[in-house]
């Protein structure tokens, strides 16, 4: 089962701000802003927004209210990072524009054994992830393909040229 989209709002005197901060890290997982609503509420994703920012009116929001003096949200959002090199990136630049650490970048066996991710505490409270399940390229190496890729090629060969003489 996939997550079609996520939204999770912010106080509307922090929009532009909280929306800065998700252009700038989502950016590191090759999110773009591709929706915008009269400036209330923005979308994120790759192909479609899959992820929603809005701009919050706190008298119409429970929640948002009883968030004033705890800035923990209990949300948490976790978004494919292609490569652990992307996880890395976004937790980096996640902290450079305010988040705070909530779980540096590393393997988290007690999810499985390939599972590869970084938290951080946005200005809201909303805890963010990065997460790869598996990266093959660390996993094989690039040498290691480029042997593999390089054998099979000659063997290949081998049994063309033996095929046709």
């Amino acid at each position: 089962m996939s997550i079609d989209h996520i939204s999770i709002s912010t106080p509307a005197a922090e929009y532009d701000k909280t929306l800065l901060f998700y252009e700038n890290v989502l950016s590191t997982l090759g999110y773009k802003r591709l929706y915008t609503i009269d400036n209330k509420a923005a979308g994120f994703g790759h192909r479609y927004p899959a992820f929603w920012v809005g701009a919050a009116n706190p008298s119409h929001n429970i929640i948002l209210e009883s968030r004033q003096h705890d800035r923990r949200s209990g949300n948490h959002i976790a978004f494919v990072a292609k490569s652990r090199t992307a996880v890395d990136e976004f937790y980096r630049v996640a902290l450079i524009n305010g988040a705070k650490d909530n779980g540096a970048p590393g393997f988290r066996p007690q999810y499985h054994r390939f599972y590869y991710g970084a938290f951080v505490i946005d200005a809201d409270g909303n805890n963010i992830e990065a997460v790869n399940h598996f990266d093959w390229r660390t996993f094989i190496g690039w040498k290691s393909l480029a042997t593999i890729t390089t054998i099979t090629a000659l063997i290949v060969g081998v049994l063309i040229t033996q095929q046709f003489t």
